[in-house]
């Protein structure tokens, strides 16, 4: 390709962002509107799916959103960055980016707007409930539970090897964003918190998947320790691969909406393992990132 025809290209995906850029603000300001008449007709009530990537937060998130009383956000990673701009640590635009939040980054008014514009978008749908699904909030729960305290959770675990693989695949597709900025404060994190290991450890894709995952499941499952029962269900992907049936009728329960056998099991039909099954692996490093934890997660 000559260097004209590189320019052209380069030209006409600007364009083309842009375009988009602008139309998905013009679809946005029309949400005010029936926002606005109706708002006061619906209780403001989020929901969040947690779950390391590729754990299959987004199988779960895609499958409950056929039920006609959920709006689903599918990694609407822009409406938080419109609130809060130092939660984006994917496009290298904010200087700092932040990947650990926790109830001492609360601010009373980027909240506001935050809670407006999630509301807006559960009063647009015309949904019972706001269903959101956005991994990197495994890392954010604690911020999570000051900004909604209402809110409720679906925490979705799955077996480490699993997740791992799944991850290593993603990588060198933008998986940590530009210059690597997720995976430069995974490792920072790390290092904070006692999980240090050397560049050699850390070299092969799948040994940056198995500390994500155990980065991002330390946080999960210390964080769902405190809080109430009622406030979350915890499923594996196992059981919603295998046991769809009985699984989305107890999480459609938790969520309190009616559903029927019909439903649940067009549901279920649409469920089935995509990856293969892993539940052993001779890598002496892999079990040394993934510790005790990467253990007890293939029994589960």
């Amino acid at each position: 390709m000559n260097s004209n025809n590189k320019k052209f290209v380069k030209a006409y995906y600007r364009f083309g962002s842009k375009l988009k850029a602008k139309l998905k603000g013009i679809i946005d300001n029309w949400k005010i509107i029936p926002f606005i008449l109706k708002r006061k007709k619906f209780n403001f009530n989020p929901v969040f799916i947690i779950g390391c990537g590729r754990s299959g937060t987004s199988i779960l998130g895609n499958t409950l959103a056929l039920h006609k009383s959920i709006c689903y956000l599918h990694e609407r990673r822009d409406l938080w960055h419109k609130a809060y701009p130092e939660l984006d640590i994917w496009s290298g635009k904010y200087k700092n980016p932040l990947l650990y939040v926790d109830e001492k980054h609360y601010d009373v008014s980027k909240t506001k707007k935050l809670r407006n514009i999630f509301f807006k978008e559960q009063v647009a749908g015309n949904c019972k409930v706001l269903l959101e699904k956005l991994p990197i909030n495994s890392f954010r729960l604690k911020f999570l539970k000051a900004c909604f305290p209402e809110a409720k959770y679906i925490y979705l675990h799955r077996n480490g090897l699993e997740v791992a693989e799944s991850i290593s695949k993603k990588i060198p597709i933008s998986w940590y964003g530009k210059k690597n900025i997720k995976w430069n404060l995974l490792t920072a994190y790390g290092n904070e918190n006692g999980l240090t290991y050397s560049n050699a450890e850390l070299a092969s894709d799948l040994h940056k998947g198995i500390f994500e995952w155990r980065l991002s499941m330390e946080q999960s499952e210390a964080f769902f320790k405190t809080l109430s029962k009622e406030k979350f269900i915890c499923i594996s992907y196992k059981d919603l691969i295998e046991n769809s049936f009985n699984t989305l009728s107890a999480i459609f329960n938790f969520l309190q909406l009616d559903t029927t056998e019909i439903f649940l099991k067009k549901l279920s039909a649409t469920l089935e393992r995509k990856n293969r099954k892993i539940d052993q692996i001779d890598d002496k490093i892999t079990w040394k990132i993934g510790g005790d934890m990467l253990l007890q997660s293939l029994t589960k």
